[in-house]
């Protein structure tokens, strides 16, 4: 039931990237990079598992020997409709990786090929050798003419694409400057490369005060330790911990965008600002404040492994859906002017806008066909 949440997960890192590329993310390139991490994992659960539940009496009653006999799917064939679903379902389970790596990523034919092979050969190595040693013997059979089903599966997939590609062309999605209007997905993902860039520095800070401190004081063996004539108890740790953690976030979360135009690393990164209005010193104060507010709740909440952090992103949405904004977003503040440009050979989407602002603009290279499609 893990399977999709963590595969939401570790779509993310994805995300973050297409949004440095391209400036904005559509719903296709969005859905199309969960499609490919869910498959990913789909494929190493289908191929690693389920693993024998005694390994002992397993290991004790089967001994799988590799099957390397390159033609022996013409005699599995033969052997009636379980043989050639077999074979089938070997063609298809790696189409999908054929049609993603030409469709998505553009790879050409003959690196496509060599990669299924590569992942076929991985699969039924971890196989052969239970998965590197985890398992004490093999549990699945080592078989040579899945490499090559597999392979030809993903040859499949490619050729498929290549005729979805001429019905459906790709679109240049590639834009330049810095998103004025960035959506909900957009902040969410810069927030979340800002929380790990927070958690990169307190953490490490936190286990050195930890080994300093048992390595300076010593116990008084009463729940107390004393250096010198300063005698303190172990939770002066996490006091220290709460508040390292809070003075990165203040300095990833206000400091930063106060001075940058209101764009965190994460929102650099991202090519974005939470500052949609020009305001002014005061009304500046007020917006940060109130964006803290959400944001320290919601660091807290992760922080402590308490679900109120949940609850505040699904307010935060439902505010969104109503209003199009944040609810900082609603300090009074000046649009910026936006100039015209000339029209450009690609297809722009409605939303998010795009301006020339004031604000410094990061280069992009020139508009590109998408890969993902």
């Amino acid at each position: 039931m893990l399977w999709p949440f963590v595969s939401l997960l570790l779509t993310l890192p994805i995300v973050a990237f297409v949004y440095h590329r391209n400036h904005r993310l559509s719903f296709t390139s969005a859905f199309s990079a969960y499609v490919a991490v869910l498959y990913a994992l789909g494929l190493v659960a289908f191929t690693m598992y389920p693993m024998p539940d005694d390994p002992t009496l397993f290991c004790a009653t089967h001994n799988l020997a590799p099957q390397l006999d390159i033609l022996r799917f013409i005699q599995d064939a033969q052997t009636g409709l379980y043989g050639v679903l077999q074979l089938v379902m070997n063609v298809v389970l790696f189409m999908p990786l054929g049609f993603m790596l030409c469709r998505w990523a553009g790879w050409k034919f003959w690196v496509t090929s060599a990669f299924a092979l590569g992942c076929s050969i991985f699969i039924e190595t971890s196989q052969l050798t239970g998965i590197w040693g985890i398992y004490p013997c093999a549990y699945r059979q080592f078989d040579v003419d899945d490499m090559l089903t597999n392979t030809l599966g993903a040859m499949l997939g490619y050729a498929c694409a290549v005729l979805y590609t001429k019905l459906v062309p790709k679109k240049a999605k590639q834009l330049t400057g810095t998103n004025m209007r960035p959506g909900f997905v957009h902040r969410m993902v810069s927030m979340c490369i800002d929380f790990l860039l927070i958690a990169l520095v307190y953490m490490p800070l936190s286990i050195l005060y930890i080994f300093l401190f048992y390595l300076v004081f010593k116990s008084t063996g009463d729940g107390h330790y004393v250096w010198l004539s300063l005698t303190v108890e172990p939770r002066v740790l996490d006091y220290m911990t709460w508040i390292t953690a809070a003075l990165s976030f203040l300095l990833f979360e206000v400091w930063i965008p106060w001075r940058h135009h209101g764009q965190t690393l994460g929102c650099r990164y991202t090519h974005m600002t939470i500052e949609t209005r020009d305001r002014s010193r005061g009304q500046r104060i007020v917006f940060y404040a109130i964006r803290m507010l959400f944001f320290g709740v919601i660091f807290g909440g992760l922080a402590t492994n308490h679900p109120i952090w949940g609850w505040t992103l699904l307010a935060l949405l439902i505010f969104w859906l109503v209003k199009k904004c944040m609810p900082w977003d609603l300090v009074p503040g000046t649009d910026p002017q936006m100039p015209p440009t000339s029209p450009q050979p690609q297809t722009l989407p409605a939303t998010p806008e795009i301006s020339r602002s004031p604000y410094p603009q990061t280069p992009a290279p020139s508009a590109s066909a998408d890969r993902r499609g």
